[in-house]
């Protein structure tokens, strides 16, 4: 993978809002869709964007360029795990990646809005008395490699979970994400700093 004037090289473009300018990159957050339907459409009406969607099937889209804000955080704190300072508003400074997943459920078939996943079972798994859908090996290898990219190309300082930065309102990506062999594979402690 490679990054060419901020855009992935290869991925599929679908534009969504943006904000300024983001000079400065300094980590990665993982999300998850939580919603019912094409990822790009659920967060278009949600209002809110990321920088790239990364879809079950592995394809990978980019919908903001990574020099340029996505509504991604929202209300955020982050700590610099080097240097120890705080950061708050954290669409200024990091990088969002979404997987379409819905994290915790509680029904078993995918809704008709799903197209060719419609009526089709859940792949689940039970975590601390929740069922998660189950991310699938073809995202998360995706999602491994362009993170591995970003942090190289933009020497990001730390990559973590929406639920770090926003602990108490966000759940996302959840516990079925394989978050220590993310932080692991870009050359990070397994530990997250939190603020």
């Amino acid at each position: 993978m490679r990054i060419v004037d901020h855009w992935l090289e290869g991925a599929t473009r679908s534009p969504l809002a943006t904000g300024g300018d983001m000079p400065i990159r300094r980590f990665l957050v993982e999300h998850c869709t939580e919603g019912w339907a094409d990822g790009v459409e659920v967060m278009k009406s949600r209002g809110v964007s990321a920088h790239f969607l990364i879809q079950r099937d592995g394809k990978i889209i980019q919908c903001v360029p990574c020099n340029k804000i996505a509504y991604h955080a929202g209300q955020s704190k982050w700590k610099d795990p080097k240097t120890g300072k705080v950061y708050t508003g954290l669409n200024s400074c990091s990088i969002g990646v979404e997987f379409a997943n819905i994290g915790d459920l509680v029904r078993a078939t995918y809704p008709s809005t799903m197209g060719d996943l419609a009526g089709k079972p859940i792949p689940r798994v039970e975590i601390n008395g929740k069922k998660w859908e189950v991310y699938t090996e073809a995202q998360l290898a995706a999602g491994e490699a362009l993170s591995q990219c970003l942090v190289e190309h933009y020497h990001l300082d730390d990559l973590v979970g929406h639920y770090h930065i926003s602990p108490g309102r966000k759940i996302d990506p959840g516990p079925a994400f394989p978050m220590a062999r993310y932080r692991t594979a870009c050359g990070f402690p397994e530990a997250i700093t939190i603020p």
